[in-house]
């Protein structure tokens, strides 16, 4: 790495970490640093201005991403106590012991798609 890039990079990670006060200092180097790396090895010139655009971009999705703090309340509840919805195929034992007995379904048949098929 030339010398006239690293403070670029490091003023570059300061104006993120003012703009991304929520998130870890070491979670915008991160994320800047690997950005610069993408774009060298696709051989696509690592500039600042857009360097920081798809940085802010990634970063804004961490603080938007991340889980709201919900104190004495279990990490897959709501706010009003009701259990997070499991997600389809996922077993609880209730369903577990009753799903072990089910007969097959039949599969089903694949569906064409516009996408070269």
């Amino acid at each position: 790495m030339s010398p006239s890039v690293v403070p670029t990079r490091d003023e570059l990670v300061a104006r993120l970490r003012v703009r991304f006060a929520d998130v870890p200092a070491e979670n915008v180097r991160r994320c800047v640093d690997d950005l610069w790396c993408c774009c060298a090895h696709l051989g696509v010139r690592p500039e600042e201005r857009i360097i920081e655009r798809l940085a802010a971009s990634r970063l804004t999705g961490v603080v938007r991403g991340g889980r709201p703090p919900y104190q004495d309340a279990h990490p897959d509840a709501h706010p009003d106590g009701r259990p997070a919805p499991r997600p389809p195929g996922l077993l609880t034992a209730a369903t577990a012991s009753a799903s072990a007995t089910a007969p097959p379904r039949p599969a089903r048949a694949a569906t064409r798609t516009p996408i070269g098929m």
